[in-house]
């Protein structure tokens, strides 16, 4: 299957317009893919264009948008933390709504972008089902990984060039080649993922490797990622891009009739 059409879109204020993508035709569910952050978001964007494409085929209309602060929204990394991610998600969700008239609302989330997600959930967000890919469970742990894997990077890149100062102070409060708020650092350091996300409305569901760390919440179904799955921790190079491989495309597409079947239960 191709990317298939997709319309480019600009939802929210005008004053703070975010970047949207929207796959398929109206439905009966949609979908809402929430990017995951910092470097891990511009590697995968290949990943979930074709991702949305999939579920778009499949008859869920699907909608990819980058949060304020980051990719081709509006704002600066300076701008980005919990507080504005939530935020997003209402006006990512309403306009998914608003295009497309669904009644049932999957809300897809990876990686750092669970957490964010949490406090969402547990304020009301408006979601039938959550699915959480590869969640990031200790945002404190997390962060740690990421200031040590940022040094890592500095040592190294850019290459050193004859009369060419390379940067390399965290002062300039980057992490791996993104901007990193104080904000976003201390919501990080306060994150854990847990059964706070289970008591919401919405059921939860997991896309984990086979040799993850145990959830710390009742997930109503967990599906497997399969051993050829990329990994998120390839460090800050942009040509460790993902893509949808046959392995993959089998787990969206189980994943996809899962969520029909879901629909219809």
């Amino acid at each position: 299957m191709g990317i298939g059409a997709w319309e480019p879109l600009w939802v929210g204020p005008p004053s703070r317009p975010l970047y949207a993508a929207l796959h398929g035709a109206p439905g009966t569910t949609g979908v809402l893919l929430v990017p995951p952050l910092l470097h891990e978001s511009p590697r995968s964007r290949r990943f979930m264009v074709e991702v949305a494409s999939e579920f778009a085929g499949m008859g869920m209309p699907c909608m990819r948008f980058d949060f304020h602060g980051t990719g081709d929204s509006s704002g600066d990394g300076e701008a980005l933390d919990f507080a504005s991610m939530q935020r997003d998600l209402d006006i990512a969700t309403e306009a998914l709504r608003g295009k497309t008239g669904i009644t049932r609302l999957v809300l897809v989330a990876w990686r750092g972008s669970a957490l964010a997600l949490q406090g969402w959930v547990e304020r009301g967000g408006a979601a039938d089902l959550v699915v959480l890919w590869e969640p990031i469970l200790d945002g404190e742990s997390w962060l740690r990984e990421l200031v040590d894997g940022d040094a890592g990077e500095r040592a190294q890149r850019p290459p050193p060039r004859a009369g060419i100062p390379r940067l390399t102070d965290p002062a300039d409060g980057q992490l791996m080649g993104f901007q990193a708020s104080p904000r976003l650092r201390v919501d990080l350091q306060g994150a854990r993922l847990g059964e706070r996300m289970a008591h919401g409305r919405a059921p939860v569901w997991a896309v984990v490797r086979a040799d993850a760390q145990a959830l710390p919440l009742e997930c109503a179904r967990v599906l497997p990622l399969p051993a050829s799955a990329p990994s998120f921790n390839e460090g800050a190079a942009m040509d460790a891009t993902f893509f949808l491989t046959p392995p993959m495309r089998e787990l969206v597409g189980e994943l996809g009739q899962a969520m029909r079947r879901e629909a219809l239960a």
